[in-house]
């Protein structure tokens, strides 16, 4: 079964699929996106099945509470990358400027072993310069909530996977397979793309269209809603 989520990220991918089936000699050429496009069509055989079973509902109480957590570490994560990326333009070191240039929104969207990884890294680099970070407003006190949420956050993450039974391993394979699409359509598909802006503008702008996911509602949420996001 589908979360209301995932199916509208599946009508967008199928979207996609016939906006790139629609004008092929555009790029007949191209191997990479001829790939691209072979190997969505493959995604969307498995995944489309998946409607027939309907859309699921969530367990409201134990999302809530993960994506509490998760919206706590993002906060805490992306409000010392900040002053860490103030601290490093200063200095003039591009490296940390690299390691500390994340917001609360590309912090909430990683994946939970990504999101724990990447706020311990914040961590680390303003442990490391926390004498020359007090002129920056980064405290021990910041310092230790950064660390606190770490800690829960990261007794959450793996929880799905305590307790396997048949239906939660079936959704971590369909979450899986979502990670694949959006790896496809997001990391691959776009940078592919990008040449086509000049070279066949009509078919970048109808591939482009195409992208673009349209939250409609559904008979039942599949899951928590995602808070807004500060920049």
């Amino acid at each position: 079964m589908l979360t209301t989520k995932q199916d509208n990220r599946l009508t967008a991918a199928e979207n996609v699929a016939a906006a790139l089936a629609l004008d092929p000699t555009a790029y007949a050429q191209d191997k990479a996106l001829g790939l691209i496009s072979q190997e969505l069509n493959a995604l969307l055989s498995q995944l489309l099945p998946l409607r027939q079973q309907g859309l699921r509902t969530a367990s409201q109480g134990s999302t809530k509470t993960k994506g509490q957590r998760r919206e706590t570490l993002a906060t805490a994560a992306a409000e010392i990358a900040g002053d860490l990326y103030s601290y490093a333009t200063d200095q003039q070191d591009r490296t940390l400027q690299t390691s500390a240039d994340y917001n609360y929104s590309s912090l909430f969207k990683l994946r939970p072993t990504a999101l724990t990884d990447l706020a311990r890294h914040i961590y680390d680099a303003a442990e490391e310069h926390k004498t020359a970070l007090l002129d920056y407003g980064i405290t021990p006190a910041r310092l230790q909530e950064l660390r606190d949420a770490l800690t829960a956050f990261s007794g959450t993450k793996n929880d799905p996977r305590q307790q396997i039974t048949a239906g939660k391993a079936a959704r971590i394979a369909i979450r899986e397979q979502f990670n694949q699409l959006a790896t496809l359509l997001q990391d691959r598909l776009d940078r592919s793309l990008r040449k086509y802006a000049r070279a066949a503008p009509t078919f970048y702008q109808q591939v482009l269209a195409a992208r673009i996911v349209v939250d409609r509602p559904g008979g039942h949420k599949g899951g928590g809603k995602t808070p807004p996001k500060p920049q």
